[in-house]
């Protein structure tokens, strides 16, 4: 696996398309069989069609939402951690959504295979650590 298509690489990759709107550009790097856990809802997400209507979704309930990335931990090759902060406003304006970003996401051949949330940093960490001994 190249340079560009090192975890951290195809996260910044998704995280840039994401915050200019533009994730359906950016598919090609999502895993087709994606599996996506987030704490902002109780559903899962699967796939292509899944992130897309994850996204509607958001839209919707959501006026404007914030997320920050402040450390990005690359655990191994097809695993990172990634800590910061979701703000979410409603279209009244009214903040309804203000917690702590931690996911784990897993990569394989360049794409997302899938992202879970977790409470706590050291909660992830111990899931990616599981997750990496699963796969020895």
């Amino acid at each position: 696996m190249g340079g560009s298509g090192t975890s951290r690489a195809v996260f910044s990759r998704l995280w840039e398309a994401y915050g200019h709107g533009r994730l359906d550009d950016a598919l090609h790097l999502i895993d087709p069989d994606c599996t996506l856990r987030v704490s902002v809802t109780d559903r899962i997400y699967r796939g292509h069609d899944g992130v897309r209507a994850g996204m509607v979704e958001f839209r919707k309930a959501w006026k404007s939402a914030t997320l920050t990335s402040d450390e990005v931990i690359e655990v191994d090759s097809q695993t990172i951690v990634v800590t910061g902060h979701v703000t979410a406003f409603d279209h009244s304006g009214k903040r309804i959504y203000d917690a702590p970003l931690v996911w784990m996401a897993l990569f394989s051949e360049g794409r997302l295979l899938g992202v879970t949330s977790y409470a706590s940093r050291a909660d992830a960490l111990t899931a990616a650590a599981e997750a990496r001994s699963e796969v020895e």
